[in-house]
């Protein structure tokens, strides 16, 4: 079975107390979420994540104001071995609270220490506890955040106080937001609130007007579209009625270009222009109807002399008869 790869240290670090940091604000031991703490006690050097964990905290504990802990070091980590020997040879002596979460703070004057200029936090947790070379060096203390992971800046703060409401932090992009400025008053917070739920409540009522407003237009479409549709059936038959009386379509031909050219009258009007005029055989036969002119011919005689047609069209039982003679088993 292998060895892990770690080495605790028998060395207690105070990782926090009530002292004021280099950014005005303290942090309450009373307040502090050990529990919380202890879900995932990890921790960097100097606060540098992207070089990985370096070391795990264990044995916490509290004695007054002061919180201790000892480190346990990632010898798997790069720098695990030369973080020990740092340790143990007094080159590495503190340790730093990290990306802290707020969950409540005061502004209480009762609170404040003599050179306090920031907020009390009241609640809170940190999410890393690093091994850093100066207590309480700026990156130590740069990070707040709240419960959702978002950060908190000391100097967009903003503390809105209402009567029997709790305290507000806005930040400047909600100040912004809310057309607000660090001078604004309760009165002008509370009116910028109440805008804003007005403006939500209008909400739905927009909704379904933009809904109606939707159908309505999508159904003028429609319409349009019926219309023009339409129009172009109408203009297709038209061009077709006009192309049989100008005798340059049969009405088969009619048939199969209304459906060719069902969207496309543009097109069928250059193909029926481009088309001369048909000469019927029956245009050239007129009406006559007399079988005289045929008597005593036979199927071959017309076929010879290209009557059969002019036989089929103007005399049909006089072709038929013929036929029967010609074509006796068919």
């Amino acid at each position: 079975m292998s060895t892990p790869k770690l080495k605790k240290i028998d060395k207690e670090f105070c990782i926090t107390d009530d002292s004021v940091n280099v950014y005005g604000y303290r942090c309450l031991t009373s307040g502090l979420l050990v529990d919380e703490v202890k879900k995932n006690p990890i921790g960097f050097k100097m606060h540098n994540r992207d070089n990985g964990v370096v070391v795990r905290w264990e044995d916490f504990r509290i004695d007054n104001d002061k919180v201790y802990a000892k480190p346990i070091i990632n010898l798997a980590h790069p720098q695990g071995e030369t973080i020990v020997s740092e340790i143990e040879n007094g080159f590495l002596n503190a340790a730093s609270v990290g990306k802290i979460v707020v969950l409540d703070y005061s502004d209480l004057k009762e609170l404040m220490l003599p050179d306090q200029t920031g907020p009390t936090i009241t609640k809170w947790f940190p999410r890393e506890i690093s091994l850093v070379d100066i207590p309480g060096n700026y990156n130590a203390l740069a990070d707040l955040f709240d419960i959702d992971d978002n950060e908190l800046n000391l100097s967009d703060f903003k503390i809105i106080k209402p009567n029997n409401m709790k305290k507000i932090i806005l930040t400047a992009g909600v100040l912004t937001a809310l057309n607000l400025s660090d001078n604004s008053s309760d009165e002008d917070a509370n009116g910028a609130f109440q805008d804003l739920i007005d403006k939500a409540n209008k909400i739905p009522g927009l909704q379904k007007d933009l809904a109606d407003k939707t159908k309505e237009l999508k159904d003028k479409e429609k319409e349009l579209d019926d219309l023009k549709a339409e129009g172009v059936a109408k203009e297709v038959q038209d061009l077709l009625a006009k192309g049989e009386t100008d005798k340059k379509l049969t009405k088969e031909m009619s048939k199969n270009l209304a459906d060719s050219f069902a969207e496309n009258p543009k097109g069928l009007k250059s193909l029926i222009d481009a088309m001369p005029a048909q000469t019927l055989i029956t245009d050239e036969l007129g009406d006559k109807t007399d079988a005289s002119a045929f008597a005593g011919k036979k199927w071959d005689d017309l076929y010879q002399s290209d009557q059969l047609e002019t036989v089929r069209i103007q005399l049909p039982d006089l072709y038929e008869k013929l036929r029967k003679e010609k074509f006796p088993n068919s």
